[in-house]
This record gives C-alpha cells, sequence and structure tokens, in this order.
C-alpha cells in the first residue's frame, strides 16, 4: 500500500525536528515511526532508509537556502553592494537551519562530500557575479578564483566558529558580528581595493 503525501510529509516534519536535537546518527528509524505517530512499516515504505530521509530534507533545505539567498541578490545596486547582501542571507541562513546546526557542529565530517558538493555550487554562482562585475566594468579584472579563496576561508572559518560550543555567541561573538566583520573585510576590503575606479573625467 502506497503511503500518502501527506503521511510522508508528517514523516519528514518529525524526522526533521529529531535530526535539529539528537542529530543523523542518535535518531532511529524507530524514533522517527513514533514521533511521526506511525509504525516503522510504513517509514520503510515510504523511504526505504533514514539516509534517504536525511537528503531530501537536506535538498529541500538547500533549495530554500539557495531562493532566499538570489531574491536578496536582485535588485538596484553595484554588484559590490548586492554581493553583500546574498553573502550575509546565505551565512544567516545556513547557521541558522535548525537541520543543519547540528549537522555542521558534530556530524559535519560523515557528510563532508555532500556539504562540498553544495558548497562548490555557491561558490560557482558567487564567483559568475563576480566575473558579471569584471564585465559590467564594476570590478577590475583581477583572478575570480581568487577572489572565491578568499570568501572560502571565510565561511570555511565561520562554520568553524559555529561547531565550538565554547564560544559565547551571545556576545560580540553573535552571528551577526561575525557576519557584519566577514563583509567588511570581504566586500569593503578586498572588493573595492580590486575596485575599478574611473578616470578623473568620468568622476
Amino acid at each position: 500500500m502506497p503511503v500518502s503525501d501527506k503521511t510522508k510529509e508528517i514523516i519528514l516534519n518529525a524526522a526533521k525536528d529529531l535530526f535539529a536535537q539528537k542529530g543523523f546518527y542518535k535518531t532511529t528509524y524507530a524514533d522517527i515511526a513514533r514521533y511521526a505517530g506511525v509504525n516503522q512499516a510504513t517509514v520503510y515504505r515510504g523511504f526505504q532508509t533514514k539516509e534517504n530521509i536525511f537528503r531530501m530534507l537536506l535538498e529541500e533545505e538547500y533549495r530554500e537556502i539557495a531562493k532566499e539567498t538570489f531574491i536578496s541578490y536582485n535588485g538596484q545596486g553595484p554588484i559590490s553592494y548586492k554581493l553583500k547582501r546574498l553573502i550575509t542571507t546565505n551565512l544567516k541562513l545556513t547557521i541558522q537551519s535548525q537541520i543543519l546546526k547540528y549537522i555542521l557542529r558534530d556530524e559535519y565530517s560523515q557528510f563532508r562530500n555532500l556539504f562540498n558538493t553544495r558548497e562548490k555550487k555557491a561558490l560557482d554562482e558567487i564567483r559568475a557575479i563576480i566575473e558579471e562585475g569584471i564585465e559590467k566594468g564594476e570590478l577590475k579584472n583581477e583572478d575570480p578564483a581568487f577572489l572565491i579563496s578568499v570568501l572560502h576561508s571565510f565561511r570555511y572559518c565561520l562554520l568553524n566558529l559555529f561547531k565550538n560550543e565554547k564560544i559565547p555567541l551571545e556576545s560580540k561573538y553573535s552571528l551577526d558580528h561575525l557576519i557584519e566583520t566577514i563583509n567588511t573585510i570581504f566586500i569593503e576590503g578586498f572588493l573595492n581595493y580590486f575596485h575599478k575606479e574611473l578616470p578623473h573625467n568620468q568622476s
């Protein structure tokens, strides 16, 4: 007997809550079934494996993050300003994600390949934006790969900070403070440094 879409949604929501609370490995099939109010056979018929449930949730989470991220990029303004909005939105949504929060802190290494694939796609999209800025003459013709490497390093540092529970995130090390610091260094530092200066007769 096939599992209805409504029941699948209930199971997915239950698994999402449990993964956020306990992580992937400490959450069992039985936990998911009990939390969803169904039997384990129903969970199996709907998804076969716990890995399938997790991947579906992760894919949906990344789709939502990508959608909100690039909505933030739309609008008027120079490339550097729009890029700052995009990076701020993406980093905040990634860190604040309920399902990613536990995984990033305790189980990142087990899902490294999956995360690396998603991170590469996001960085490739940002690289395309930088290249657009170069084509429009808003940025100098510098190597976009260098700028992406710098941004990736900042992002890696931020994720590592949030893996450490000892950091008092409610203080000056809050998410807003850390992201603003990254934007100040990368957008207002690196991109302004590489920003194309207009000839004096065009200023």
